[in-house]
């Protein structure tokens, strides 16, 4: 006869088991209906449970989304600062981080699709995630401006686009197969790193 420890590590098993397959349904309906087009039962359903179990662990479906964006950009997060300090030097930098970035988005398609596709983009904590990689690029464009690897620029601006760029361009290839990721990682490198003139020189709309 299991004992009460055992008994109490089994429901905790199954508590375990019931909330990973309530995020990973959360995930999947997210992702193919957008954060308005979701309703709570259709999470439900996809997890194989009550509505009433689901409030057993999320209060709201705002809550579940939050902890669905949190936890990727957690990850993401980590991933890229362990990528930067496997390579010296910004521009190295620069390009690692932008492969983890869309090698991330390879291996957590649906995730992207709810970050950046459909209607989430308004939400707050998204916002707050661009801005921490924002800030993280800044320094690392401060850091190669100061040692003249790149240009003298305003950094803030430079950051501003290019996760716009990044952006812009995981929304379009999550829905899309026309390119790899790694194509896509490395030209949105190239252009950061090289524009877009054929003689790597820029034009300038200021009169001498």
């Amino acid at each position: 006869m299991p004992s009460e420890v055992q008994k109490h590590a089994r429901r905790a098993d199954r508590r375990e088991r019931t909330a990973r397959d309530l995020i990973e349904a959360a995930q999947r309906v997210l992702a193919a209906k957008g954060y308005h087009g979701a309703k709570i039962a259709d999470i439900a359903r996809e997890a194989g449970v009550g509505v009433g179990t689901f409030y057993l662990y999320y209060p709201t479906k705002e809550a579940v989304f939050l902890e669905l964006v949190e936890e990727g950009v957690s990850q993401l997060k980590v991933q890229m600062d362990d990528a930067s300090v496997s390579v010296s030097g910004p521009a190295e930098v620069s390009r690692l981080r932008m492969q983890v970035f869309f090698r991330f988005a390879a291996e957590r398609r649906n995730l992207f699709r709810i970050v950046f596709g459909h209607d989430a983009s308004f939400h707050d904590v998204v916002r707050q995630a661009q801005e921490m990689f924002v800030s993280d690029i800044v320094e690392n464009l401060r850091g190669g401006m100061e040692s003249g690897i790149f240009r003298k620029a305003n950094a803030e601006i430079w950051a501003q686009a290019i996760v716009g760029m990044c952006i812009h361009a995981v929304t379009w290839w999550v829905e899309h197969d026309e390119a790899t990721v790694a194509d896509v990682a490395d030209e949105i490198t190239q252009l950061a790193q090289h524009g877009i003139m054929a003689n790597g020189q820029l034009t300038s709309s200021n009169p001498a």
